[in-house]
């Protein structure tokens, strides 16, 4: 026989979902989104820094964009921190399944976003799309931000999610403003948005687990 239960006794069990869930959001999750926040700052900005370079030998910039390949082993690692940290998690609730959930999520439309792009780019030399790269990532990972931080109700990734969106009206205005820099321009953007809006909320939640766990 089911037991029903009361409209206060549903809340206390989701309050209570919440809570668990913030308690291992806490424990060393910050460790993923510094290392990825991190990984991708440094790879755009010596991104800019190898297109200058090429630009100065007379060699296509086009070609510093293969130092994203670097992105490959950093998912494999990333996935190795996640991997051990869900092996140390005490709960494990229906909120931490939307949290993963919503970060797959953005994970595969960063991958079907960048599929469509390269190929109507390359097939159709429409090049000029790729400006489009950089401000759609971050919205997407805006809106991931914005997600996990009404679910566990954590301010830094809500703070995070608007830098996200904050930094793709930056790259719009960029596009309309300055148009032999654009991609350039672009990537230190997404390098400040990234230690901004991810690097720092990683590190505010290590934080807030030392001082939680002393």
């Amino acid at each position: 026989m089911e037991t029903k239960l009361t409209e206060q006794e549903s809340l206390a069990i989701i309050s209570k979902m919440i809570e668990q869930a913030r308690n291992n959001f806490q424990k060393g999750s910050g460790n993923s989104m510094i290392f990825v926040g991190l990984s991708v700052a440094f790879t755009a900005i010596f991104n800019v820094i190898l297109a200058l370079i090429f630009l100065k030998k007379g060699i296509s910039p086009n070609f510093s964009f293969w130092i994203w390949c670097i992105m490959i082993p950093v998912i494999y690692i990333n996935n190795l921190i996640k991997k051990k940290l869900n092996k140390e998690y005490m709960v494990k609730t229906h909120i931490d399944s939307i949290i993963n959930a919503t970060w797959k999520a953005y994970s595969y439309s960063c991958f079907v976003f960048l599929t469509v792009i390269f190929g109507i780019g390359f097939g159709n030399k429409f090049y000029g799309l790729f400006i489009l790269i950089n401000p759609v990532i971050l919205i997407l990972m805006g809106l991931a931000e914005f997600v996990i931080a009404k679910v566990c109700r954590f301010k830094p990734y809500r703070y995070g999610a608007v830098v996200m969106w904050i930094g793709a009206l930056a790259c719009m205005v960029v596009t309309i403003m300055f148009r032999n820099s654009i991609v350039i321009i672009q990537f230190f953007i997404l390098a400040l948005c990234m230690i901004r809006g991810f690097v720092v909320p990683g590190y505010q939640l290590n934080k807030l687990a030392k001082e939680e766990n002393v």
